[in-house]
């Protein structure tokens, strides 16, 4: 995880958001008051905004948006709305993290929410998903690199012709061409 919220200050945010929103499920309002008063729980627990690739995420939605109540998501098992079956699992398996996303009205623009947001960082995904990420930023940055020697070259060759040099043309250009040569072989 990114910033590292405490207990305290989740326990707080929850009060305020029961206190503040009703959500379409009951059941689901019941299971965040369980949350609340289990610190070993909520020591566990992780509000954040993009869960895809989590191996726990409970989703919940107030009354006043368009969102489906509940969902329960657990790596390699089907999507549930089961509230229950989730209650269980936090139950069975007290040392394993869940990420809580919450939908409700205004909540991009609502202080106490981004309070207690949390950022997955790369190390959560798997890794598969990581090693595609890293392929993809090295590819990116040699790219960079590459455009930013051909760019030097191409200065090196305008040079010459506003000089009116013809042997710096003449090698300014067979150096541009030996590059591009040696990047279409390698890229």
């Amino acid at each position: 995880m990114g910033n590292t919220v405490t207990v305290a200050e989740k326990k707080h945010f929850l009060r305020w958001f029961l206190g503040n929103y009703q959500l379409q499920s009951r059941e689901a309002e019941m299971l965040l008051r369980y949350m609340m008063t289990r610190e070993n729980v909520l020591r566990r627990v992780h509000f954040v905004e993009n869960f895809r690739q989590l191996p726990r995420v409970i989703v919940v939605a107030t009354t006043c948006v368009q969102v489906a109540p509940f969902r329960y998501y657990r790596r390699n098992k089907p999507v549930s709305t089961d509230v229950e079956q989730a209650f269980l699992d936090l139950y069975q398996h007290p040392d394993d993290d869940v990420y809580i996303g919450l939908f409700f009205k205004d909540r991009t623009a609502c202080a106490a929410y981004a309070s207690v947001i949390e950022e997955t960082v790369t190390a959560e995904l798997e890794p598969a998903v990581r090693e595609l990420i890293t392929m993809q930023a090295e590819w990116i940055i040699d790219l960079a690199i590459r455009n930013y020697q051909r760019e030097k070259l191409m200065e090196e060759v305008n040079r010459a012709l506003d000089m009116g040099d013809r042997d710096a043309f003449y090698a300014a250009s067979r150096r541009l061409i030996e590059f591009d040569s040696l990047t279409l072989s390698v890229g």
